[in-house]
């Protein structure tokens, strides 16, 4: 792979480069997948040294020969499907390692930067979210400037994803360490099972080590120490930046955790503190999404929201009953639906964290 970081070539230099890797039948029938097009040149097979590639001429159907442009080497004999062309499943690829490594897939084009993906996000708990990336590169020069420009554009620590530790350098190790981030090889990590499937050498909170958090087990605050007197209105909400965890099913990043002043009373809470996690693995629960979304729109929910109408209706009420308890206040936080405005409103501000003015 990292000699082939395009991931497409003619079968005969699959075979040249990973042929004698064990594991090799068993990536070519998974990942590599046959494309309409044929070869016309191949890498040069001799000991020649000038590395030049051959050009693939066909005399008749079962007559092709790889023929050197220097004429140094004799002409070597090809088969057809020698020269049929074969790409990674890349898709494929991607989502069999995040499986392997606990890592929650979603994939995009990393910008700036060839042959490199975000392949999802490893999750140690609740809160905590760690881009994955994998890139396929042939120089260390290439792979330096891979790590350089996730560090510049990663705010958070990452794991960046490689074939071999051949080319990684120094340079490249010392800013991934400043960084707080970790690199894994495929060549290290992984390996194909009996029945063909890319499986962990090792346990994924090992793989991971760097990235573990320890989480105590937290009560469910039952009330927050709202002031008495208080109304909705005083009520102030700000979600945070981060913590952040990737919700699947609605395809969005959440933050878990709120700041909420009343008064001089001023905390942080998470969605689990307020209620609003599911109890098996503490991931937010609808009325927690839900309460995001108001904060993405200022307070106010209208039918062109991410939110699928036909469940918001439910979701409000859940809503409205889990601030009730968690503030201890009576009357409904959020007004019914505005027919004139088209739009639900909260009584209370609530606002993210990017924008300063309530």
């Amino acid at each position: 792979m990292e000699d082939l970081p395009g991931q497409s070539a003619p079968l005969v230099e699959w075979h040249q480069h990973l042929d004698g890797w064990p594991g090799f039948h068993s990536f070519q029938s998974r990942y590599l997948k046959l494309t309409r097009n044929h070869a016309t040149a191949v890498d040069c097979a001799t000991q020649c040294g000038l590395g030049c590639p051959r050009k693939v001429v066909t005399h008749a159907p079962n007559d092709i020969v790889a023929v050197c442009p220097e004429r140094e080497e004799k002409p070597y004999p090809l088969k057809r499907q020698d020269t049929l062309i074969y790409s990674v499943n890349r898709p494929a690829l991607h989502k069999d390692i995040c499986s392997a490594l606990g890592i929650d897939h979603r994939e995009s084009k990393v910008d700036g930067c060839r042959h490199t993906w975000c392949i999802g996000d490893y999750i140690p708990a609740a809160g905590y979210v760690f881009p994955v990336f994998i890139s396929f590169q042939k120089e260390s020069d290439e792979i330096v400037e891979v790590v350089r420009t996730l560090c510049l554009n990663q705010s958070n620590s990452f794991a960046l994803i490689i074939s071999t530790r051949r080319s990684f350098t120094p340079e490249a190790e010392n800013m991934l360490n400043r960084h707080g981030s970790l690199l894994l090889t495929l060549g290290e990590e992984l390996l194909f099972s009996n029945k063909g499937k890319l499986q962990a050498v090792r346990q994924v909170s090992d793989v991971f080590a760097i990235f573990q958090v320890d989480t105590p087990s937290l009560t469910p605050t039952k009330k927050f120490a709202t002031p008495r007197g208080t109304k909705w209105s005083d009520i102030q909400i700000r979600f945070l930046e981060s913590p952040t965890v990737y919700m699947k099913k609605q395809n969005i990043y959440v933050s878990t955790s709120i700041r909420v002043t009343v008064g001089n009373v001023d905390r942080v809470i998470s969605c689990e503190e307020a209620g609003m996690a599911r109890k098996d693995n503490k991931m937010p629960k609808d009325q927690w999404i839900l309460l995001y979304g108001f904060a993405k729109q200022k307070g106010r929910l209208d039918w062109s929201s991410d939110h699928p109408p036909e469940q918001v209706v439910k979701q409000k009420q859940g809503l409205s009953k889990s601030l009730k308890r968690f503030f201890d206040l009576d009357g409904s936080p959020i007004d019914d639906w505005d027919k004139e405005e088209q739009c639900y409103r909260c009584r209370f501000r609530i606002l993210p964290e990017s924008d300063e003015n309530y």
